[in-house]
């Protein structure tokens, strides 16, 4: 009876070899994680740094035996080549940034799907099947600053594309728990967009409305829509706020730009979720924010703050 059990066990291990040589999917708990990033110049070779040493906290923090593999992307990379290399090294997680890690996380989906779990991060993706964290402000956060900096608001105006539609689902929740109205303009064309908003500066708008710029090419353009918009609403003492870090500088009431540590840190224990679920993807807008405001729109505004209130600012300007 024992001589037959172990002849039993004996090919029961041979035929498992045989399958894992087949189809080599990961079937162990590995201890590594990787993070891939574009081969960038100064700014973006920071960003890309900060992030990573977000991450690197975060498994820190974690008190585990993981570790970060770090490696740099080039525009022309072979997936199989990297494929090979996490194999090689039996990583399983990856962390992805910019616009090159968001191609290698589109090829991973399609070509390895229940071989990796990947996480995109530093690119304003929309959703779309890839996990990962947006560059897009979560509207939860924008309006949490708005009541910050100018609490006597109640009334968001906004256009927006078919492309930020996900968006406005996310700013419609958020606005009903904090009592705000949306006034909401789904547009196709930037004329359409303008049509919007002079309309709206003809309306007896006051300063209990707001309008929002989302980042949206069609809606809010740099060029063509914000100076129309920063022009009728310092005009009109309405305000304005925006998704888009510059957009305080060149006159909105305020604007909010990625904090690069803490989105390192998000992005860590999201591919850790992940791993656990991986058949749930998870995806999510940015809510790693810093503010940056206008104090020389704030003062035109009759708005005023204290000197504890600015400490929260990450920049003001004029600077």
């Amino acid at each position: 009876m024992g001589i037959y059990f172990l002849r039993i066990n004996g090919l029961i291990v041979f035929l498992f070899v045989i399958l894992l040589a087949a189809n080599p999917v990961f079937a162990f708990e590995t201890n590594k994680i990787a993070i891939f990033y574009p081969e960038a110049k100064e700014p973006y070779r920071s960003i890309y740094q900060e992030i990573i040493s977000g991450s690197q906290q975060a498994l820190d923090d974690d008190n585990s035996s993981k570790e970060l593999e770090h490696f740099v992307l080039k525009k022309d990379f072979e997936t199989k080549q990297i494929v090979a290399q996490l194999r090689q090294q039996q990583i399983d997680k990856l962390i992805v940034l910019g616009r090159s890690g968001y191609k290698l996380a589109k090829a991973l989906s399609k070509q390895y799907p229940k071989e990796f779990n990947v996480v995109s991060g530093a690119l304003p993706i929309t959703p779309n099947g890839v996990s990962g964290i947006s560059l897009i402000s979560d509207p939860a956060y924008l309006f949490n600053y708005l009541n910050q900096v100018a609490p006597d608001v109640l009334k968001i105006h906004v256009a927006y594309s078919k492309r930020n539609e996900w968006l406005i689902e996310l700013a419609k929740k958020a606005a009903e728990n904090r009592g705000l109205t949306l006034n909401l303009k789904k547009v196709v064309s930037t004329k359409e967009a303008i049509e919007f908003y002079q309309t709206l500066f003809d309306s007896d708008i006051s300063k209990q409305d707001a309008i929002w710029l989302p980042l949206d090419r069609v809606s809010s353009h740099d060029k063509i829509t914000l100076p129309l918009i920063l022009e009728k609403a310092w005009s009109r003492d309405i305000v304005v706020f925006s998704s888009k870090p510059s957009h305080a500088k060149r006159g909105a009431l305020f604007s909010t730009y990625p904090d690069n540590f803490a989105l390192g840190q998000h992005l860590f224990k999201m591919v850790q979720e992940l791993a656990k679920q991986p058949e749930q993807k998870q995806f999510a807008a940015l809510s790693s924010l810093q503010l940056a405001v206008n104090l020389r729109t704030a003062a035109h505004l009759g708005l005023k703050y204290s000197s504890e209130q600015q400490q929260q600012f990450k920049l003001t300007f004029p600077e």
